[in-house]
């Protein structure tokens, strides 16, 4: 008889822990090679601008949209003066006079001290700007391993691997995680799903210490992104529903967890204030809930134990359910009275907007991720083509998951489930909650798959064992596994091509639209007016354009992609939209602006005959993008003007102060105006503008009186290989170019 111990097993699980610790490395370095992608193309079009002569601009190239711009120049600050010089970072530093002129603008109080943090202390022979650029990818893969680490421990090695890979290769996952594309909400993700994993623990072994850790986790969002207010809500909704997923002799217990994770979230977001736009009313919105809760359950538990309080209908869950429903209700109602703002009073109560019955700001309402998927048919193919299995099964894997939670009294399951069912009703509403939705519904599909896959003893209890045969088991387990196989290996495929074709052409918006359709004169104009211009001229552009000319040219600029500074938005709405010239000049004086010291910037594109002297705005036209005159509608929108009867296009529109310029100004090019790149000058020539079209109108030149032509590029679009973009319309070769415009208030 061989009495040898059985080795098999146990190397069986040995080989199986290799292979799943490979297979997240691999999918963790999967990752960070997609969100990396666009680096190369920014690295090529660094080396091109520098060839062109922009060396001192040319690093712009890595920094895509506009946020990066803003989280650079605070990590450049601090690479230079100390990461202490934080707090430096107020209006009474001039340093900060040339954002949100003439006041300066307070970053201790607008802006998250992290990512300028961590972006101040590049790695190896990193600069800072190329080391911010690649924050994002960092993080987007450090996601992988601590997503794998929650979901593995709860719900099975399977389920670990299943969230590792679509993590990894999905598009929304990916969207702002990016190279270049330094979003906060991207930075904060991986410490949010360890906040889950700390929850789900503490709720599973009703330990205390292990909350304070979750809220600990939690409140550090703070310091990171403004969505530690989700953060606050989920710990307030779960601490009022945790009590009816356990047993009710155990929610006393649950409730003290829940005021633990309350505590450590609400001490660490006091700390995050000092630093931070951080409010601790949130704090006291997730204790508020926690508190509530366990001295509902001692009320009830005293109640229970008068006499005449022992009706089956007055149990003590039903009771306590029926409490909590209506707080829940009070809550929601009074969300603004709680300190509840923003985009999460709007993920809140988004069905009024769709009624009409609730309306954001009409700044906000302008802003592209404001937007429901539900609003138009496009943006809700786009959603389903990002989230891609998400946007099909998070809402089911959320149910599930919270049906195990109150069903059989498995409470880890309540945040996880609470969270991914909030968030999709969120982004139903606006897609700014795209990727955060899209992540915590991957875990939550990878946790059930976790679930009705794997057979697992409970080890709690308070749970009952449903007994099966195991050949029945085997079988149908055996069979579901095979398929959601094959629908989570089609939809990793699907998501990964996606995700590579996003990545792959990506420049940054300063430079183009993609690696084949990429232009300098962005740059050249920062570089103009840094060396052209004396250090006290303000630049009146669109908020879109502050971060870019702030940063980039060192000139003030009244707003930027920090959009709470509403009114001056909302003043140059006004200024781009008045419909005279004495109108405009009010403004510009409203805002303390000085003749001889004011520029004001357009730009859009154009298709360019300069063999004969034809220019036509692209709006309508090529399939190009129109850039400010389609984004006029916002300025209408701002200013009111659209309640007024302007349209862009219509005959109102074209009293305005911007489609004048626009109209006007290629006329002067023969006077003030310059190709980019200048190397074909000689195609141009010394020809003039003799035509400018728009809206399909030949426009005229206009005599301003208080404004005159300071500048006017042209810069030709290129592909990867440098050949000019061009289209045959009417007859006659057009170049596809950009025109830059700078207007100078003369008084």
């Amino acid at each position: 008889m061989n009495n040898r111990p059985n080795i098999h097993p146990r190397l069986d699980r040995n080989i199986t822990k290799f292979i799943a610790i490979a297979l997240v490395i691999l999918f963790t370095a999967i990752a960070f090679y997609l969100r990396a992608l666009p680096y190369k193309n920014y690295q090529m079009v660094y080396d091109n601008a520098v060839k062109l002569g922009l060396s001192d601009k040319a690093k712009y190239a890595f920094l895509n949209a506009n946020d990066p711009w803003i989280e650079y120049w605070l990590s450049d600050y601090l690479h230079q003066h100390g990461i202490t010089s934080w707090a430096s970072l107020t209006r009474d530093n001039p340093a900060t006079h040339i954002f949100w002129y003439p006041w300066g603008r307070d970053f201790t109080n607008t802006e998250h001290p992290f990512i300028p943090v961590i972006g101040a202390l590049p790695l190896g022979s990193l600069d800072t700007v190329r080391w911010v650029s690649l924050l994002p990818p960092v993080f987007g893969a450090l996601m992988i391993p601590v997503a794998y680490a929650y979901i593995r421990r709860r719900y099975g090695e399977l389920a670990g691997i299943i969230s590792a890979l679509l993590l990894a290769v999905l598009p929304a996952s990916s969207a702002r995680t990016f190279a270049g594309f330094v979003e906060k909400t991207g930075i904060a993700v991986p410490f949010l799903i360890a906040g889950f994993m700390l929850y789900s623990e503490a709720l599973r072994r009703l330990d205390a210490r292990i909350a304070v850790a979750a809220g600990t986790v939690f409140g550090f969002i703070g310091f990171i992104w403004g969505g530690y207010s989700l953060a606050a809500v989920l710990i307030a909704v779960t601490s009022l529903l945790a009590p009816l997923a356990v047993e009710w002799k155990h929610a006393k217990n649950v409730a003290i967890v829940n005021i633990a994770i309350a505590v450590g979230f609400t001490v660490v977001l006091y700390a995050a204030s000092l630093y931070a736009p951080v409010s601790a009313k949130y704090g006291f919105i997730a204790i508020l809930g926690a508190v509530v809760s366990y001295a509902t359950t001692r009320i009830i538990e005293q109640l229970q134990a008068t006499r005449g309080i022992r009706l089956a209908m007055f149990s003590g869950p039903r009771l306590y359910a029926t409490v909590v429903v209506a707080l829940l209700a009070v809550g929601t109602l009074a969300a603004p009275l709680l300190g509840i703002r923003g985009r999460a009073l709007f993920a809140l109560a988004w069905p009024l907007r769709m009624m009409g019955k609730l309306h954001l700001s009409a700044l906000a309402e302008t802003v592209a991720e404001h937007s429901s998927p539900l609003a138009r048919p496009d943006l809700f193919q786009d959603f389903v083509r990002q989230a891609n299995i998400a946007a099909l099964f998070t809402p089911i894997a959320a149910l599930y998951l919270l049906y195990r939670a109150f069903r059989r009294k498995e409470a880890e399951h309540l945040p996880l489930g609470l969270a991914a069912l909030g968030l999709y009703y969120a982004v139903m509403g606006m897609l700014y909650f795209l990727q955060v939705s899209s992540v915590i519904g991957i875990l939550a599909i990878a946790a059930v798959i976790g679930l009705v896959t794997t057979r697992k003893t409970s080890d709690s209890p308070h749970r009952t064992r449903v007994k099966r045969t195991q050949h029945d088991s085997s079988e149908l387990r055996m069979v579901a596994t095979g398929a959601l196989f094959i629908v989570i290996l089609v939809a990793a495929i699907i998501g990964a091509r996606t995700t590579y074709a996003m990545m792959s052409g990506q420049v940054a918006t300063i430079t183009g639209y993609s690696i084949n359709a990429q232009q300098y004169g962005w740059l050249y104009m920062l570089d103009l007016l840094d060396r052209d211009t004396p250090n006290d001229t303000v630049v009146v552009a669109w908020w879109d354009y502050g971060y870019w000319i702030s940063v980039g040219a060192h000139r003030p600029t009244l707003a930027d992609g920090a959009t709470i500074n509403g009114t001056q938005i909302r003043m140059l709405a006004e200024f781009y939209t008045a419909t005279s010239e004495d109108e405009a000049v009010k403004i510009l004086e409203k805002l303390h602006l000085e003749p001889g010291k004011t520029l004001i910037f357009i730009h859009d594109n154009a298709l360019y005959d300069p063999k004969n002297g034809n220019l036509a705005y692209v709006i309508g036209l090529a399939g190009f993008p129109s850039i400010d005159i389609a984004k006029s509608w916002a300025m209408l929108h701002i200013a009111g003007k659209d309640k007024m009867g302007f349209t862009v296009g219509n005959d109102k529109y074209k009293q305005t102060i911007i489609y004048k310029m626009f109209a006007s100004a290629p006329y002067s090019f023969g006077d003030v105006g310059t190709v980019f790149p200048q190397k074909y000058l000689q195609l141009v020539g010394t020809k003039t503008i003799e035509s400018v079209t728009l809206f399909g109108e030949k426009t005229k030149p206009i005599e301003f009186k208080h404004f005159k032509p300071y500048k006017v590029i042209i810069s030709f679009y290129t592909d990867s290989k440098g050949r000019l973009l061009a289209v045959n319309y009417g007859g006659s070769v057009y170049y596809l170019v950009q025109v830059l415009i700078l207007y100078k208030w003369i008084g």
